[in-house]
C-alpha cells in the first residue's frame, strides 16, 4: 500500500511530525522497490530484500568499462593480502593465469597477483600452466576462502571425497607463500546439518589493522550442510589456528551487539539470513569507513546481494540486491565476490571487486563465465561523515 493510500484512510488534521514520518516511510519503501530511487542502479531493489536499507552507504556503482578478465577456464578466486605485499589467490578446475580448461588444468591451484589493479600481473605459484612449483592438488580439492596471517597462508579445503555437498572440510596451510602445502590431521566432517567453514575474514596486509576489539583471533564463516540460507561464524586464537580444540563459535549476541562464544557447533547463531540460498558469503573490512561489507550470491550469477554492518556479525543493512547484476540473470551460479583491502582507496569509497561466476547466465551480459574477473566499484555515502 502506498503512502498516499495510507494517508487517504486517515481523517482530520495531521501534525507536521506525522506527515514527515509518512514521507520518510515512503522514501524507504521507494528505496526497496524502485529501480532508480536513492541513487540506486537499475534492478538494485526489485527482489525481496532481507534487510533494511543502509543508513551509511547510499549506493554502489559498478564501472564495467574497467573490467578485466584472465585465466579463462579457472573459477572461484578467493584472495588474501600476503606478508610480502602481494595478493594471493586460489582457483579451481583450470590452468590458472595463462592456462585453460585443458592447458595446465589442476583441481586446485594457487597464484600470486602483483601490481595495481589496472595493470596487475598474475603468476601461477602452485599448479597450473608453467607454475613456479608443481601442483599440490592436481586431482581433488577446492577452496573458497584463504587468509594470510603471521607469514602463513591458510585455506579451507573441500576435500571432494564425496558427492557435493556431502564432503569433508579440512584446514590446509603454506609456510612458503603457496609453494607447498600441509594439512591438519582433523576435519570438519560431512553430514546433514554439520557445520562447514568456507571463508575467512581478511584484514590488512598479513592480517594487520585488525580493530582492537577483535584482536587475538582469526575469524571465519560457514554454513550447515543442507542449508545455504544461513551464515554462521567461528574464531580461533592467532597462535592456535591449527588446534581444533581451541576453536569457538558464535552462539548469540546481547542487547549491545556483543558476541557470546562457545566451543561446540550445536548452538550456532546465524549472523546472516537470506532464504533464497544466500548464506556463506564473503566479508571485507573497509577501514576508512569502519564498516564491513558482506557480499553473497543468493543463487545465479546475476543474483548478488551487497550488505554492510558495523561488526563482522552485523547487524546487516542492504546496499544493493540484484537479480540481473552484470546482465547475467539467474541461469548458473554466482561463486565468489570479494573486495581486497590492498586495492581500496584511502577514503574507502573506491573498491576493486574480484569475482567468479559460472554457467549459461554467466556467459551473457558481461560474460564472466569461468574466469578471473576484476572490476572497479565506487560507494556513495548518505552523509559526508561516517557515524
Amino acid at each position: 500500500m502506498t503512502r498516499e493510500k495510507r494517508l487517504e484512510q486517515k481523517s482530520g488534521r495531521f501534525s507536521l511530525d506525522i506527515l514527515l514520518m509518512g514521507i520518510a516511510v515512503g522514501f524507504l519503501t521507494a528505496c526497496l522497490v524502485s529501480t532508480t530511487a536513492c541513487g540506486a542502479e537499475p534492478d538494485v531493489f526489485r527482489a525481496k530484500v532481507p534487510y533494511p536499507p543502509s543508513a551509511v552507504i547510499e549506493s554502489i556503482t559498478w564501472h564495467w568499462e574497467t573490467r578485466q578478465t584472465a585465466a579463462l577456464g579457472s573459477d572461484l578466486w578467493p584472495v588474501t593480502w600476503g606478508v610480502d605485499g602481494s595478493l594471493y589467490a586460489a582457483w579451481g578446475d583450470g590452468g590458472g593465469f595463462g592456462g585453460s580448461d585443458e592447458d595446465g588444468r589442476v583441481s586446485m591451484g594457487f597464484a600470486r597477483i602483483d601490481g595495481p589493479p589496472e595493470s596487475f600481473v598474475g603468476t601461477n605459484v602452485n599448479g597450473g600452466k608453467n607454475p613456479e612449483h608443481p601442483a599440490s592438488f592436481p586431482h581433488s580439492g577446492k577452496t573458497g576462502g584463504i587468509l594470510s596471517v603471521s607469514g602463513v597462508i591458510y585455506a579451507w579445503m573441500n576435500m571432494q571425497n564425496g558427492r557435493w555437498p556431502d564432503v569433508d572440510m579440512s584446514l590446509i596451510w603454506s609456510d612458503d607463500q603457496g609453494a607447498t602445502w600441509k594439512s591438519a590431521p582433523w576435519i570438519f566432517p560431512r553430514g546433514p546439518g554439520n557445520f562447514r567453514p568456507g571463508t575467512f575474514l581478511n584484514f590488512g596486509r598479513d592480517y594487520t589493522g585488525v580493530p582492537r576489539d577483535l584482536q587475538g583471533y582469526v575469524y571465519f564463516y560457514g554454513i550447515r550442510q543442507g542449508d545455504d540460507s544461513q551464515t554462521f561464524m567461528g574464531r580461533a586464537p592467532l597462535d592456535k589456528i591449527r588446534d581444533r580444540s581451541a576453536y569457538q563459535f558464535l552462539r548469540g549476541l546481547d542487547a549491545s551487539n556483543q558476541p557470546a562464544w562457545g566451543k561446540g557447533t550445536d548452538q550456532l547463531y546465524p549472523i546472516f539470513k537470506d532464504p533464497p540460498s544466500g548464506g556463506g558469503g564473503m566479508v571485507a573490512y573497509i577501514p576508512a569507513l569502519r564498516r564491513y561489507l558482506l557480499s553473497t550470491f543468493h543463487d545465479g550469477p546475476g543474483q548478488l546481494g551487497i550488505f554492510d554492518g558495523p561488526k563482522p556479525w552485523g547487524p546487516w543493512t542492504s546496499v544493493a540486491y540484484y537479480e540481473d547484476w552484470g546482465k547475467m540473470g539467474t541461469d548458473g551460479e554466482g561463486l565468489t565476490c570479494d573486495f581486497p583491502e590492498k586495492w581500496m582507496s584511502a577514503d574507502g569509497l573506491k573498491l576493486w571487486c574480484v569475482f567468479s561466476a559460472y554457467g549459461k547466465g554467466a556467459r551473457q551480459g558481461i560474460n564472466a563465465h569461468d574466469r578471473f574477473n576484476l572490476v572497479q566499484a565506487t560507494l556513495a555515502l548518505r552523509q559526508r561523515e561516517v557515524p
